[in-house]
């Protein structure tokens, strides 16, 4: 009888592996429309990172970004372009200052925390030898002084600039150019759902929506989720931050959230949801972007902030530490009220413009509105919607305090401090900006992302802001520093060729998918009429036409660009001025618009040359 049962045994075991023979791999169940080894998700310095690390062992990747080319990048277009770096010699006093940046969190563990001191080591070599960057030097930005091993971690900028000039970007965007031959870039292509066997729990590719169709886009070997944050997804702000108001400091209007939806639904744990960046007080544009820097410069002055209620809430010349402030021998996330409004008047209106992007008397920004002016500081409170009896107060406990020589509200110096003199007064209202989140799925020393248990979810990688390391308080360079290191890690393993899939290809007897190229635009020019182009802030052509009439520069147009509203206004209307002016593009940028500068005298140049 027991030889019976174990024959028996045997026949269903052989019966059962005939079954599993004939079952077909999950990704021949798939119609799919294109296929790749790996496939990246999201073209900033993470996302770039990681293809170039990709192709660089081999594989075919594809760079999928949603934002059109003029916009791509997030907020590694728009962000200073520092890039951390630990110098060898100084690893473990650059571990002991992130375990102390890391404080009572559980997360992130050593394990990462050694990995990621090693990798940021790695980073100049990266720089210098993959990017090609020409002068790494250290802008010496230290986070909090007080920290075991403060400035240790060293904030790099490539070119020796002290950065906002979109250069670490333009780098990183020309590697990825270089390896065409590896690495296919879609811009407008949205990735909406990545492809998973929920039996082995493999990932195996993504759906995308390109050109207005949905494609099914195989990978053979591995996905990088490097997507960004959710700085413009409203809700999930109201969410995490429990705050109503926020705004993208950036304006990364396409960073909403997706990869966090999108490794939600294939079981990956959530982790630093509530840690963020936030606020940075500027003004804001009515087009929706924001000044960049605007409150230490303003204060400098003399402004000050004033809450909901008229009163002072902060020191205002001491810019939070990246979200974070010291308060009684703690360190919190920094305070702020739901309205804000920088106060001023005369005296400070006629020092000059309030920023650099501003006019040069503010004349501009006052009859536009944008600055708020009033006689008396109860026709400036009833404007601006704040009690008029507090606001008075405030100003005049103020100028009380300089005459005692003290900040006794939040001890700020004096010599950022004036006394405020009879009307009239200006008020302009400031938004709280978050300069990035940092929540997302959580990943471990390998780059890959892990599940609620725990494990990693095969073939899944992550880079970037988008689940970053950082549990609470965090170093300036090191989002850019950190995507450089998660990047090469997680390009390096998910090219790594995979033994738990089928290595055939799925697109055999089918034409792989692709977007329609992008058509260029092709202008006429009469005689003396010359077309140049100079690369602007988000790495695409700008275009002009200059007239010449003999050897003199007769007129300059700009035919066609894609900077930033708002912020490059100025630039656009006044350099070509200048140069005419000058007969010459080596004049002097716009300050506040450098990169937009930059980019009309390339284009100047370039039209001169033909």
């Amino acid at each position: 009888m027991k030889k019976l049962v174990v024959a028996l045994l045997a026949f269903c075991l052989l019966l059962s592996s005939f079954a599993f023979a004939d079952e077909a791999a999950f990704e021949s169940t798939i119609d799919w429309d294109a296929e790749y080894d790996v496939i990246v998700i999201g073209f900033g310095a993470a996302g770039a990172t990681a293809a170039t690390a990709a192709a660089d062992a081999g594989a075919k990747v594809l760079l999928l970004e949603k934002a059109p080319e003029a916009l791509a990048g997030g907020n590694s277009r728009v962000c200073m372009q520092w890039m951390g770096y630990v110098d060898p010699a100084q690893h473990d006093d650059a571990v002991a200052y992130m375990k102390a940046l890391r404080g009572d969190f559980a997360t992130p563990s050593d394990e990462i925390i050694e990995m990621y001191i090693s990798g940021l080591s790695d980073n100049l070599s990266w720089m210098t030898d993959v990017l090609g960057m020409e002068n790494p030097v250290n802008r010496g930005n230290v986070e909090f002084v007080n920290m075991p091993g403060a400035g240790s971690i060293q904030t790099m900028t490539g070119n020796g600039a002290f950065g906002g000039d979109g250069y670490m970007y333009f780098k990183m965007k020309a590697a990825v150019e270089e390896r065409s031959d590896s690495i296919d870039v879609w811009y407008s292509a949205p990735a909406k759902h990545l492809i998973q066997d929920r039996d082995t729990r493999i990932v195996h590719g993504v759906q995308a929506e390109v050109d207005g169709k949905t494609v099914n886009l195989r990978a053979r070997n591995g996905v990088v989720l490097c997507c960004g944050g959710f700085e413009s997804n409203k809700q999930m702000l109201q969410d995490y931050a429990v705050k109503a108001n926020l705004v993208s400091l950036g304006s990364a209007l396409f960073n909403t959230g997706d990869g966090i939806v999108m490794a939600q639904e294939v079981g990956a744990n959530l982790w630093h949801m509530g840690n963020m960046v936030y606020a940075d007080l500027d003004f804001r544009y009515p087009c929706g972007v924001q000044v960049f820097g605007c409150q230490r410069g303003i204060a400098a002055k003399g402004v000050i902030m004033v809450g909901n209620d008229g009163t002072r809430f902060m020191n205002e010349a001491d810019k939070s530490h990246h979200g974070k402030s010291y308060f009684h021998g703690d360190i919190i996330a920094t305070p702020f009220t739901s309205k804000i409004y920088a106060i001023m008047d005369q005296e400070i209106i006629d020092m000059g413009a309030l920023h650099k992007q501003f006019s040069a008397d503010n004349s501009e920004e006052i009859a536009s509105g944008w600055i708020v002016k009033a006689d008396t500081l109860a026709e400036l409170a009833e404007k601006i919607g704040v009690p008029a009896e507090n606001l008075e107060k405030t100003i005049a406990l103020n100028n009380e305090m300089i005459d005692r020589g003290e900040d006794i509200l939040f001890g700020r110096s004096l010599e950022t401090m004036k006394k405020f003199s009879e009307g009239p007064f200006y008020a302009i209202e400031m938004v709280a900006s978050v300069v990035n989140t940092q929540g997302g799925p959580e990943r471990n020393e390998h780059a890959e992302i892990l599940d609620l248990n725990g494990e990693a979810i095969p073939h899944l990688y992550g880079a970037g802001e988008l689940g970053d390391v950082w549990s609470y308080c965090y170093q300036a360079s090191c989002n850019i520093g950190g995507g450089m290191l998660f990047g090469r890690e997680a390009g390096k393993n998910a090219a790594a060729a995979k033994t738990d899939n089928s290595p055939d290809s799925v697109m055999e007897s089918k034409t792989a998918f692709a977007p329609a190229p992008a058509e260029e635009k092709v202008y006429e020019t009469a005689e003396n009429e010359f077309i140049g182009y100079g690369q602007g802030m988000g790495g695409t052509k700008l275009a002009v036409k200059v007239t010449l009439d003999g050897e003199k520069i007769d007129a300059v147009e700009i035919l066609s660009h894609s900077e930033t509203p708002g912020v490059s206004d100025r630039a656009i209307r006044l350099m070509p001025e200048r140069i005419v002016e000058a007969n010459s593009f080596e004049v002097d940028a716009v300050t506040g618009g450098t990169v937009t500068s930059n980019a009309i005298k390339a284009a100047v140049a370039d039209a001169l040359s033909k």
